[in-house]
């Protein structure tokens, strides 16, 4: 037999774990115990029951996907598969993901059921129907047992005597109870004798109110024609009949309460609109009466016939005005337009004679303007003419002056700089040109100590 190391031992039971058909897809459930999360996002706990405990590991990416933090002493269902620790040897559980069992089970329903009949449009505001503001008939769906039924009755007397109810006994929990709720939803839908239905029940735990988080009681109230209020539980229990129905109430009484007015308030606001309506009623009256005087004391209601026949013998004096005007118009009419055509021939030649003086006087100032324009501009001419004669070289050339330029490059010369001697020169005179050649140079400061005509030779 061949003799296995402590390594090849935990890798060959790792092996045979992970082939097993049931250790590989496990759902086992048990109680959460020394759970730690560690800072990688893994969370290592024990898994027991009251007779065995196992090790358990949820790494960080399915830790992800719960959605509730699993805390020491919950009772839970964990998916995965089984396996070995192989530097420990120790058996494990590799969890995929962690369910609440018992209570948290039901609540994981709840909430599946609800997110599903919301997307639905069940619980939509637009389907809900409108309660009655004061039902004749009320009918109740709930237990004969207990002090809820009693509760509801004695609000409702004492609201409002008068009304009447009608009760659907059910169970209000136990496997049975949705469908007796069901049942009794048909029924009064049915006979269609209640102007509202309450469904309703004391408090209890998430098992207790299963009954009214189920499909089929959803549907029902759904369905229902007849307007549903839903007082299921304490006032921080909700199920889904408090979703769906067309109102929900915190607790059973206060349904009682708002399916019904308290009968001295109705009295107290009707006694209220009464005193009103007459104190409008009255100051209208005062207000019609004192205009029908005002009206009946005018001239033209207490003097009628004399103002109609002043109006008319006013009118017709109007006419025969209007008449006599149009005649003497019409005589009129061929002398004015005679007068008028005058008018315009005269206005006409007039026009003419002055726009001619206009247009005469216009073209002597545009003349006048004109040989002043031409006798400045002349001068102004003379004066730049003058100007470029004097600046000219020649006019200077013409005065007794000579201008000499070098012949090789053709550069005016002006300064004894720009000689040499030997150079050859040209020199521009008034009646001609002459070349000749430097044979000596004679600067200025040379010639201011010696005296005119005792140039050196």
């Amino acid at each position: 037999m061949k003799i296995l190391s402590v390594s090849e031992l935990n890798q060959y039971v790792a092996r045979v774990l992970s082939q097993d058909f049931l250790l590989n897809s496990l759902r086992v459930e048990g109680e959460i115990s020394g759970g730690k999360l560690y800072p990688s996002g893994h969370y290592y706990f024990t898994l027991k029951d009251s007779k065995a405990q196992t090790s358990c590991v949820c790494f960080k990416s399915a830790m992800s996907n719960l959605d509730f933090k699993p805390i020491d002493g919950q009772h839970v269902i964990v998916s995965g598969y089984a396996t070995i620790y192989e530097q420990g040897g120790r058996f494990q559980i590799i969890v995929r993901s962690i369910e609440r069992a018992g209570e948290g089970l039901l609540y994981a329903r709840f909430v599946e059921l609800r997110d599903r009949l919301q997307k639905s449009g069940l619980f939509a505001e637009e389907r809900k129907k409108k309660i009655p503001f004061l039902p004749e008939r009320i009918g109740i769906i709930t237990s004969l047992e207990g002090a809820v039924i009693r509760d509801i009755v004695h609000i409702l007397r004492r609201r409002f005597p008068g009304f009447v109810i009608r009760i659907f006994p059910v169970s209000v929990q136990g496997s049975s109870s949705a469908q007796e709720i069901v049942t009794a939803l048909a029924l009064a839908n049915s006979e269609a004798d209640c102007d509202v239905l309450i469904i309703c029940r004391g408090g209890g735990s998430l098992e207790d109110l299963m009954p009214f988080n189920s499909e089929e009681v959803a549907l029902a109230v759904s369905a229902s024609e007849i307007p549903v209020i839903s007082a299921v539980g304490h006032e921080t229990d909700y199920t889904i009949c408090d979703f769906v129905s067309d109102l929900r109430a915190p607790t059973p009484s206060a349904a009682a309460e708002l399916v019904l007015p308290r009968k001295s308030d109705l009295l107290t606001n009707l006694d209220m609109y009464r005193n009103r309506m007459k104190t409008l009623l009255l100051h209208t009256f005062a207000l019609a009466n004192s205009k029908l005087k005002h009206l009946t004391e005018r001239p033209v209601l207490r003097q009628g016939d004399y103002l109609i026949s002043s109006r008319l013998q006013k009118l017709d004096i109007l006419s025969w005005r209007l008449q006599s005007s149009l005649t003497a118009v019409s005589a009129d009419q061929p002398l004015r337009i005679a007068r008028l055509k005058d008018r315009i021939e005269r206005s006409s030649l007039s026009i003419l004679q002055h726009q001619s003086v206009l247009l005469e006087k216009g073209r002597n100032m545009l003349r006048a303007n004109m040989s002043h324009r031409l006798s400045q501009e002349r001068l102004g001419l003379d004066k730049l003419t003058a100007k470029l004669l004097a600046l000219d070289p020649n006019a200077v050339v013409r005065r007794g002056y000579a201008r000499l330029s070098c012949i090789e490059t053709g550069k005016a010369i002006s300064s004894l700089e720009q000689l040499a001697i030997g150079a050859d020169i040209r020199i521009y005179l008034a009646d001609g040109i002459a070349d000749a050649r430097v044979k000596e140079l004679f600067p200025l400061e040379l010639l201011e100590n010696l005296q005119e005509g005792s140039l050196p030779d």
